[in-house]
């Protein structure tokens, strides 16, 4: 099963006025562009046959789209909706999915990621991420005032959205995150490694005086054992699980490339 989100997906994130359902409101507006968007009939009598507000048909008539319309129109601009799950835009998508689940956020509205970068070497590959998928970085403050975050330059709350489809958590994740994505368990083991990767890169601290590296989490005990047979397997080295941390050999790094 191919782990790119799908239209369905994305879609899922937007609440649309009078819609229940998001995909209802990107089908009136597909349907008034294929059948009466170039129609001789005014607003009303459209309204009349769509079933749809007259004032909906208005906007439609002014240029106006559904913001989840304009949404998915973007994904498929970027190619974020067909990425070739081993290619360069999905590979940045898991990083940045890694990103979330590590050392960012996306807010609850309007879906912006933001991410931190704890050294030379994780900002680097956030700022190249961000590039790859063609949004381009900013630097701002973090809510708190104190901490400088990377975030989108451009198309921030859609890729946020992108992410979110794809399983990144949204809002406060401390106590609500008990597994990773699913798609993980779809994709390659490069997939898996690049998520493992990042999220070491991310959380790990260097317990030098004991000869392994452990990544304290505030998770629920669930969680710390999804994490910790991630690494296993993307390492091939012996993971320990304890109370609210994971601890590693150093030998992951190498693993992982991160030496």
């Amino acid at each position: 099963m191919d782990p790119c989100p799908t239209v369905d997906e994305l879609a899922a994130t937007y609440n649309p006025p009078s819609y229940a359902d998001p995909m209802a409101a990107v089908a009136d507006y597909e349907t008034y562009q294929r059948e009466w968007a170039t129609t001789q009939l005014g607003s009303q009598a459209v309204s009349t046959r769509m079933e749809v507000p007259r004032g909906r048909i208005r906007s439609w008539e002014d240029g106006s789209k559904p913001d989840v319309v304009r949404g998915i129109e973007t994904a498929r601009e970027h190619g974020w909706l067909a990425a070739d799950p081993d290619g360069e835009t999905f590979i940045a998508l898991n990083r940045l999915v890694a990103g979330v689940y590590s050392g960012g956020s996306i807010s609850a509205d309007p879906y912006v990621p933001s991410f931190s970068a704890p050294d030379d070497g994780v900002e680097r590959q956030l700022r190249a991420d961000l590039e790859t998928l063609g949004v381009g970085c900013r630097v701002a403050l973090s809510n708190s005032g104190n901490v400088e975050e990377l975030r989108p330059a451009a198309d921030a709350s859609v890729l946020g959205r992108v992410l979110v489809a794809l399983g990144a958590p949204r809002g406060p994740k401390a106590e609500s995150v008990e597994r990773l994505p699913s798609y993980l368990y779809r994709g390659s083991e490069k997939i898996q490694r690049e998520f493992a990767a990042v999220y070491v890169a991310n959380r790990a601290v260097d317990r030098a005086d004991r000869g392994f590296h452990q990544i304290q989490e505030e998770r629920p005990a669930r969680y710390l054992e999804v994490l910790a047979a991630l690494l296993r397997e993307s390492t091939g080295v012996e993971v320990w699980v304890g109370e609210r941390m994971v601890r590693f050999d150093d030998a992951a790094f190498d693993a992982l490339g991160l030496a």
